[in-house]
């Protein structure tokens, strides 16, 4: 749950900011990096493009399952 709980927090972080700015090629690509990361996770050992799909939506529904813990790590990030 740590390794979850970091990568979450990074892609949030990537979130808030693009709110604030629009992020640099660099940045761009990191954050999506993170955000394929996150996918990864919810995915287990699935792979191919039904991964992409299925680790999305484990995400969001895990989202909302955890929508406090989800809210604190939105709280915390910053840009």
């Amino acid at each position: 749950m740590t390794e979850l709980i970091r990568l979450l927090a990074l892609y949030y972080a990537c979130e808030v900011t693009a709110e604030a700015q629009f992020p640099s090629p660099t940045e761009w690509a990191r954050c999506m990096g993170h955000y394929h990361a996150v996918k990864a996770h919810f995915a287990g050992d699935l792979t191919g493009p039904q991964a992409q799909i299925e680790g999305y939506r484990a995400w969001k529904t895990w989202e909302v399952e955890n929508g406090v813990l989800v809210a604190q790590l939105r709280d915390r990030a910053t840009p």
